[in-house]
């Protein structure tokens, strides 16, 4: 993907968000938001209950669609009028950016063990491989062992299940 690269390259940037603005009826859940997100960087959003976090960040990753602005992900627009929907639109946009949530328990199926949360993905994105490896690879990148592979989400800490999630959008 050359262009996701030179884009990156020639601006520096794997993310733009540019007056985001979105309501609901007479609420306005956000209000022109603008930040910049640089290639190696990290992005935390904070605020009051309320404040238009979770809306920003569903309208980053696609979920929902800004009232006005403009979200750039390596320099290409997200916002544009059909860019991509139906099941192949989404698996782009999900390979682009992803989403990993404060309480990790709640979006890890308490049924599943950590391998098999990891695979899932995988599958989706890359039918018809064999995940193991890259199992392997996820769980060393985020510091978990092997031996986590087969515990459930309520066997770990907060802080092993939050690298689960890491591990899932990686």
């Amino acid at each position: 993907m050359p262009d996701e690269v030179d884009a990156v390259r020639d601006t520096g940037n794997v993310l733009e968000v540019k007056g985001l603005s979105r309501s609901y009826g007479a609420v306005r859940a956000v209000d022109d938001v603008s930040f910049v997100l640089p290639a190696g960087g990290s992005l935390g959003i904070v605020g009051e209950s309320g404040s238009g976090k979770t809306t920003t960040a569903r309208i980053v990753v696609g979920l929902e669609r800004a009232d006005a602005g403009e979200v750039l992900v390596a320099g290409r627009s997200r916002t544009a009028p059909g860019g991509g929907r139906g099941r192949a639109g989404r698996l782009a946009r999900a390979r682009e950016v992803q989403m990993v949530f404060q309480d990790p328990y709640l979006s890890l199926d308490p049924r599943t063990s950590v391998e098999a949360a990891l695979r899932e993905p995988l599958a989706l994105h890359f039918p018809g491989r064999d995940h193991t490896k890259r199992v392997r690879e996820l769980l060393d990148q985020v510091g978990l062992g092997t031996r986590d592979a087969d515990a459930l989400p309520r066997q770990l800490s907060g802080g092993q299940r939050q690298r689960v999630a890491i591990a899932r959008a990686l």
